[in-house]
């Protein structure tokens, strides 16, 4: 037994001193989204927003002098629909810990700082991969406003003309493919949504090994920038490039993430954000979301039953996408494979 003086044991010493807490909680998740602070937002007074897209076009024919010329009726469009759906949170506060535990952190302030921040995730995440079909209370996501669900295979098609099966594990992107992915979108997309893994391999390929099939020449498609804050930004023929810490590794021929997000494959997004009538990617929001803090909190002052309140933070929001053209995706990618040309 250590001989500490005076004290029976080191255990009784220690009785008399204590650890010092410091204020605030240390920041272990980063993560950026980018998505949500791009989006144009668009407010509305319904629950959903419908409009329709161009389908059939009217065309004209040729015709000889005095041949008589028929009526035709064959112009058509596409209603398309976007509802509003609810995201919430709600947390009881106790209110003896109210009341008492402030020193030295505040109880109310912690639950709330976490709260807003995890709400916010759930956001960026369903902008990404919600899905309708399989939860009917969140609204789609980009990797579920395609024409039509990946499945495989894809080669801008008809049936898919949105998207391209890039080929899976041992398949990294292309050159070609990337600028088809850009030609995809209409008139011209505003960002290229990916991974950071994926960002890294096409700046590996642009600044330091170069293509495999011309090695003495670096890639000059790709080319590099700051922002206004002085962050790095990467190009692609003039297209910035913009990482999402939600956009995950993803089960091949899907666009859906991967459990265990250590697939290695991923998808490149193409996206062109604006207004609805303007063809764009947008988001609609509807009450009081949308603002400062984009939640609107309710404070609940009395729990019935409990010495507590509570808080609750609400969101009332969806996607909307106005041309099928706004977005385009290259998926199943070895992320980070060597690029051949």
């Amino acid at each position: 037994m250590a001989i500490v003086g005076h004290f029976e044991s080191l255990a009784e010493a220690q009785k008399l001193v204590q650890s010092e807490l410091l204020a605030g909680v240390v920041q272990e998740v980063y993560e950026e989204g980018q998505l949500l602070q791009k989006l144009p937002v668009m407010v509305i007074d319904s629950k959903s927003v419908t409009y329709n897209r161009e389908g059939t076009l009217p065309s004209a024919a040729f015709y000889d002098i005095h041949e008589q010329i028929p009526w035709s009726a064959d112009t058509s469009f596409t209603a398309v629909e976007a509802s509003l759906k609810i995201s919430a949170r709600q947390d009881i506060l106790d209110k003896f810990m109210l009341k008492t535990y402030k020193n030295p952190n505040d109880y109310r302030t912690i639950i709330l700082q976490s709260l807003r921040k995890g709400v916010m995730r759930t956001i960026e995440d369903k902008l990404i991969y919600g899905n309708v079909d399989n939860d009917s209370a969140e609204f789609d996501g980009v990797g579920h406003m395609l024409p039509a669900d990946i499945a495989g295979g894809e080669a801008w098609a008809a049936a898919n003309a949105q998207a391209y099966d890039m080929g899976g594990a041992s398949a990294p992107v292309t050159m070609k493919v990337l600028r088809e992915l850009i030609d995809a979108v209409r008139p011209k997309p505003d960002v290229l949504l990916m991974t950071r893994t994926m960002r890294n391999t096409l700046s590996a390929t642009a600044f330091e090994k170069g293509l495999v099939l011309a090695n003495t020449h670096p890639v000059r498609t790709l080319t590099g920038g700051t922002d206004v804050f002085g962050a790095r930004v990467d190009y692609f023929d003039g297209i910035p490039i913009v990482i999402s810490d939600y956009l995950l590794d993803e089960t091949d021929n899907t666009v859906n993430k991967d459990s265990g997000n250590d697939s290695g494959i991923s998808s490149i997004w193409a996206l062109r954000f604006g207004s609805v009538m303007d063809g764009g990617l947008c988001l609609i929001v509807g009450g009081d979301t949308g603002g400062m803090d984009f939640f609107n909190m309710v404070e609940l002052e009395n729990l019935e039953d409990y010495d507590a309140g509570g808080i609750r933070l609400v969101a009332y929001c969806a996607m909307a996408q106005g041309s099928s053209k706004a977005t385009a995706v290259i998926h199943s990618i070895d992320e980070d494979g060597v690029i051949v040309g």
